[in-house]
């Protein structure tokens, strides 16, 4: 399967690697050459199969590139390849866009496969050894696949995959040919299958601790490889309560999905229709149809039109555990809002110090405020509410460890980073320059001390302890004076951190020159040319506007040097020439940027640009109004909305871009427009304007209400290519003996209303076009709806919670937005969550408020010149700096378990190892 592709490229790269190290002598490679010959071809005893491998050698020699590969293309097809090469092949045909179009061409047999020429002065075959050479290079390849496979499959075929823990009910393990009852304790091995009889259900207790609760008419199977353990659902439903994986991962798979976890609780249904997942708590990631999607606590998906989404509680509401689970989410909810209400975060800073101490060349700058104060209080309120909650409890010992000595080691870790945070002022800030491979190296770290004269013995101490714990770990050096410091001894191979205490600051760094350079720019700041560097008055600026938490890049300096690097791998120079054609070579500084603004976190991304003709900086518009929004209402759940400058222009860009990829994509546009007369650029994007927008406007059941609005400066044109496409498609449809697309036309209000209907398959889209934009749904009461928005002036640049989300500043307009406000959506699901008679009182309160208590988001873009600005007005954003985010709740940045991950030793020399 796909995730065992990293040992297979593992075992390829070594064993290829020794074939071509080793030089054996001309007689060995002769009589091996011989034998392994000789041995073909009295098996065989089929003259056509050695004229096959005679071929098929003759084509290539080494498979060096895509050139190579195609070379074996006709053999492929003939079938006369060998498993180790027809092996290879497939799987590079399925990773490398070129190879797989040459392929699919040689198939049609609409142009020849290209072949490497073959030396002029070649030998005979069978006077070349290298020639023989390949053949047994070829069989130990091959041998070494079959071998592999051979391992997957019968190394973890067999034992104990786990036990049946509980039951309510029958539960059988059913064979081809009979089935019989499954006691509570006793043991399942891989493959068997377990089956749940009508009204009952079960768990299964999984060999690394996991629970698998089946519900009333389940079937599962598990298998395991190196890849992780696998629960088969053939049909039915469970929830499972995956425990830590570690390096390895368990699945859930469905005819139509596969379901990846490290550690987490969620639910999998497999039904007639398709397959529903849902995630009560963590990260699930779910795979279909060759699309990846991320889920977190919450979130539901189906790989189904026809399967609609459901309540999560009454998708569990089966489980023994339901009142635990619902308890869980509703206590989660209101512990994330107690901290970031009750807990008070770092000011901005105007000015810093660290800055000015960067040295010449630095292209990656970051700066965090001493959150140790943060961090203190909220482990405070938190362990404070685990106490009183055994929902709480539960979660945190599973998240955290069941034993005392666990929370205690935590504790302890808090308790130093408060402690270390004692001696800090406002501020550390960590640099790192380019290294010759184009990458960041040598770390920088500078921070400001409040109490210089208590730090040094106070970091001595911390230092001893952590030497006595960890015999292995890098070493750390205190130094007095960068100028007579020894460097490293050149036979210690151990890592060394050095640490310098100069006044009010404190410096560390990988290696002695780098504080040997600080040192000469504190006693001359004003010869440090970081300073006059772009990238130095780029961070400037951020400070002066007010600065939280900042990470900045010079991808001026970055960029070329990854697209030179990548240009030595394969493919490289055609991502080089994408990356160009998209405007990407033009950046030249990246900042992101989190802090506190107006009582609201703002978080912040801008990108800077050398060049805005082309490519994406050329593609969003300055802020300007958007009328699109007008045909919105005030209670839209999600709207997404833009302004491009010129939408024909970014066609041009797009189909540039694509074309590196697909050198023949403009001959299919001609070919679209000789057999079909249709011209994308000039039909589709040309007839538009500059504002588009997207908007869920309505319930979500049994119809997503959702709408499209497109501004149109060419009415006529538009429906005049929308009736040709409509020809089009039906003279193609008739050909197939089906019914293709039925119009229909309706005028109400002085506006025509269209209706596009599938007549194959029921599908239908309704559009109309008003003041000067066309806006599509799908049923013609949505599009009644957006007109009575507009004429009462009910939308939602008018709503009241939209209003409360736009942030301060001086912008009028925006290029870009994204709104969502759930709202709406909560409050009649929590309700009805609530209503549940399993459920107390309390438990009723809390969902209730869980719909109400949800704040709209927004997140916008401005297009400024040579800058495009994204931003966010949310809690958490994406760096998660809110007390929540920091202590670890789900879905959170979780900087209290990289605390941890560092300070414990049995981690930190696991890392190592690693």
């Amino acid at each position: 399967m796909k995730r065992n592709h990293k040992e297979l490229d593992t075992i390829i790269d070594n064993v290829t690697t020794r074939i071509r190290s080793e030089e054996p002598s001309a007689e060995v490679v002769n009589s091996a050459a011989e034998r392994v010959w000789a041995r073909i071809a009295a098996e065989t005893n089929a003259p056509t199969v050695a004229a096959a491998a005679v071929e098929e050698i003759k084509t290539v020699e080494h498979i060096r590139g895509c050139a190579d590969f195609q070379t074996l293309i006709p053999a492929y097809l003939k079938g006369q390849l060998s498993d180790a090469r027809r092996m290879l092949l497939e799987d590079h045909t399925q990773e490398c866009i070129p190879c797989r179009k040459a392929l699919k061409e040689a198939r049609s047999g609409r142009v020849a496969t290209r072949v490497a020429q073959t030396p002029a002065a070649s030998k005979p075959f069978m006077q070349q050894p290298v020639w023989r050479w390949a053949i047994a290079a070829t069989l130990i390849m091959g041998f070494t696949f079959v071998a592999y496979t051979l391992y997957q499959r019968y190394a973890y075929s067999y034992g104990v995959a786990g036990e049946v823990y509980a039951a309510n009910g029958t539960v059988y393990k059913v064979t081809d040919t009979d089935s019989r009852p499954l006691a509570v304790g006793e043991k399942i091995e891989r493959g068997e299958r377990v089956r749940t009889a009508k009204d009952a259900s079960a768990v299964v207790r999984l060999t690394d601790g996991s629970l698998v609760e089946m519900s009333e008419r389940a079937e599962v199977n598990i298998s395991e490889n190196s890849g992780g353990t696998t629960v088969n659902l053939a049909r039915g439903q469970v929830i499972v309560e995956a425990a830590k994986q570690h390096s390895r991962h368990l699945y859930v798979a469905t005819d139509d999905a596969l379901v990846s976890v490290t550690g987490t609780i969620f639910s999998v249904n497999s039904a007639t229709k398709g397959s529903r997942v849902s995630v009560l708590e963590g990260e699930v990631h779910v795979g279909h149809q060759g699309q990846d999607e991320v889920l977190h606590p919450g979130d539901q998906t189906t790989t189904s039109a026809s399967l609609e989404r459901v309540a999560i509680k009454d998708e569990v509401r089966w489980s023994r555990n339901v009142e635990r689970y619902t308890n869980l989410m509703t206590q989660l909810a209101a512990l994330r809002k107690d901290l970031n209400t009750r807990v008070q975060r770092p000011g901005v800073r105007y000015s810093t110090r660290l800055l000015d101490m960067m040295p010449e060349g630095t292209v990656l700058y970051g700066a965090l405020p001493n959150l140790s104060n943060t961090i203190a209080e909220s482990h405070r309120i938190m362990q404070e509410r685990i106490q009183q909650n055994p929902a709480l409890r539960e979660w945190w010992q599973k998240e955290n460890g069941q034993s005392k000595s666990d929370s205690a080691n935590l504790n302890q870790v808090i308790e130093r980073v408060r402690e270390f945070g004692k001696y800090l002022g406002s501020e550390i800030a960590v640099g790192a320059q380019l290294g010759a491979k184009g990458e960041p190296e040598n770390p920088l770290v500078i921070g400001e001390l409040s109490d210089a004269g208590g730090f040094r013995p106070f970091l001595e101490q911390q230092l001893s302890q952590l030497k006595a714990q960890e015999k292995n770990g890098p070493s750390i050096r205190i130094i007095d004076d960068p100028m007579t410091a020894q460097p490293a001894s050149a036979d210690t191979k151990a890592p060394e951190v050095l640490i310098w205490i100069q006044g009010d600051i404190f410096a560390a760094a990988p290696k002695l020159e780098q504080l040997q350079k600080l040192a000469a720019v504190l006693k001359a700041p004003t010869t440090n040319a970081f300073m006059q560097s772009p990238f130095y008055a780029r961070i400037a600026d951020t400070y002066r506007e007010g600065a939280g938490l900042i990470v900045a890049a010079d991808l001026e300096k970055i960029v070329p040097q990854m697209i030179e690097q990548d240009a030595k791998h394969a493919g490289g120079e055609q991502r080089a020439e994408v990356f160009r054609e998209l405007g990407l070579t033009n950046l030249k500084h990246f900042v992101i940027e989190q802090k506190e603004a107006e009582g609201k976190t703002l978080s912040r991304a801008m990108l800077t640009f050398n060049e805005t003709k082309r490519g994406i900086p050329s593609w969003l518009a300055q802020p300007g109004p958007m009328g699109a929004l007008e045909y919105i209402s005030p209670d839209a759940n999600i709207v997404t909305a833009f302004v491009v400058k010129e939408p024909a222009a970014l066609v041009d860009d797009l189909f540039g871009a694509l074309e590196k990829v697909q050198p023949d994509l403009r001959k299919q546009l001609n070919d679209l427009q000789t057999e079909h007369g249709l011209d994308v650029r000039k039909d589709f994007a040309a007839p538009l304007g500059g504002e588009f927008a997207f908007t869920i406007d309505g319930p979500i059941l049994p119809t997503p209400s959702w709408k499209m609005i497109f501004e149109v400066y060419d009415q006529p044109k538009l429906q005049q290519t929308f009736e040709h496409v409509v020809d089009e498609v039906n003279r193609a449809a008739s050909k197939e003996g089906k019914g293709g697309l039925q119009w229909e036309r309706a005028d109400a209000g002085g506006y025509t209303f269209y209706t596009l209907r599938s007549v194959d398959f029921g599908l239908e889209v309704h559009y109309t076009y008003a003041g000067g934009y066309l806006i599509v749904a799908p049923t013609g009461a949505l599009l009644s709806n957006a007109i009575r928005y507009h004429d009462a002036g009910q939308t939602l640049l008018r709503s009241a919670r939209f209003k409360s989300a736009l942030p301060s500043d001086g912008n009028a307009n925006f290029s870009a937005i994204f709104y969502h406000d759930l709202a709406s959506l909560l409050e009649p699901l929590a309700d009805r969550m609530a209503k549940s008679k399993n459920l107390t009182e309390e438990q009723q309160a809390a969902l209730r408020q869980l719909g109400s208590d949800q704040p709209p988001t927004l997140a916008y873009a401005y297009a400024q010149g040579d800058r495009i600005v994204l931003a966010a007005n949310t809690e958490g954003g994406p760096f998660g700096i809110s007390p929540a985010s920091l202590l670890g709740m789900p879905n959170a940045f979780q900087l209290q378990n990289v605390i941890g991950d560092v300070m414990k030793p049995e981690k930190a020399a696991d890392k190592q190892d690693k």
